[in-house]
């Protein structure tokens, strides 16, 4: 059973004040003259008791709340985000409601954005703590999680290395992040494209994590060219994370004199909206931030009793064909 939420009538009655005098303090009200011991009693009463001002509670019980919030735990800026981002806030202004965006900093911002948002359904496109969860049950707001690493995760790797294996590619490199909060998507990429590599009979790929963002450098990815190209087998082919670490592979080969796609064919993954621009063009994975947003507010919409509870969400994702990959000479 939840524990019942903490009131200002709880503080008022463990710090030995008014109500009137937890309000003034709570809400920091200059007009009103209060000594300095009598707030630090407030506060630590309110501290004790756990209580988390906000107005969301009031605002749920009179049902006035139209406010969808969107939580973002540091993902970085991508096309897919946008579109997330984009196809939530018509969906929920379809149902009459507003979204907000909230990039949360860290674990404990939560507590202080409560007391400024009166959200009815709170969405995360990642796992939240257990406090945090915690809190928002505690307040009676519905929480959807998606990790953004739904089943089939993995997918978007294995079509790379199919992709590859269909133009005659044998010897492949994964070039991947060590970014430590891009973990939760890298992994199962990584894990997929072996894996898929092992189905198929190829040799042991090549794997590097290099840092993600402007930490990846083109000098850090061509002395990982080199490396693979001065093996006895060279490395034909190289299947990135996503489109950034493979644009920064196509500069990079283009320094150390490799053409692509004739001497090291080049794939990414997102379509990311720079994709096309490459030279050459980049072939990509194109996932569905589209249907990911879709199946989110599916699951906001039953958990405010507006729909029937929606199937299990799968990755979808497909092959966009450029010029970054042909048959090796």
């Amino acid at each position: 059973m939840a524990t019942p939420r903490s009131t200002s009538t709880d503080i008022a009655r463990l710090a030995g004040v008014s109500r009137a005098t937890v309000s003034y303090v709570l809400n920091a009200r200059a007009d009103q003259s209060i000594s300095e011991a009598t707030r630090n009693r407030v506060l630590a009463a309110a501290r004790q008791l756990n209580y988390v001002p906000n107005a969301a509670s009031r605002a749920l019980r009179g049902g006035q709340s139209r406010l969808v919030m969107l939580i973002n735990s540091g993902i970085p800026w991508s096309t897919n985000i946008t579109e997330i981002e984009d196809e939530l806030t018509r969906l929920v202004a379809d149902s009459g409601r507003s979204l907000v965006v909230w990039r949360r900093q860290g674990p404990e911002d939560l507590v202080s954005t409560l007391a400024n948002l009166e959200p009815c359904v709170a969405m995360s496109m990642s796992l939240l703590s257990d406090d945090e969860s915690a809190l928002l049950a505690t307040v009676k707001i519905p929480l959807v999680e998606s990790d953004l690493v739904a089943p089939g995760s993995d997918i978007p790797a294995r079509l790379q290395v199919e992709h590859l294996v269909a133009h005659g590619h044998e010897r492949l490199g994964y070039l991947t992040t060590s970014e430590p909060t891009l973990q939760r998507f890298a992994t199962p990429r990584t894990g997929g494209f072996v894996a898929a590599c092992e189905e198929f009979n190829l040799p042991e790929p090549r794997v590097a994590a290099l840092p993600g963002g402007l930490e990846l450098t083109v000098e850090s990815v061509k002395e990982q060219l080199q490396a693979w190209q001065s093996e006895p087998h060279p490395v034909t082919a190289v299947a990135c994370f996503n489109d950034f670490h493979a644009a920064v592979c196509l500069t990079a080969a283009a320094e150390l004199g490799l053409w692509v796609p004739d001497d090291l064919a080049v794939m990414g993954l997102d379509d990311d909206i720079f994709a096309p621009l490459t030279r050459p063009a980049l072939t990509t994975i194109k996932l569905d931030p589209h249907g990911l947003a879709r199946h989110l507010w599916a699951t906001a919409q039953y958990r405010l009793h507006e729909a029937p509870e929606p199937h299990p969400y799968v990755m979808d994702a497909r092959v966009v064909e450029r010029a970054s990959v042909s048959e090796p000479v």
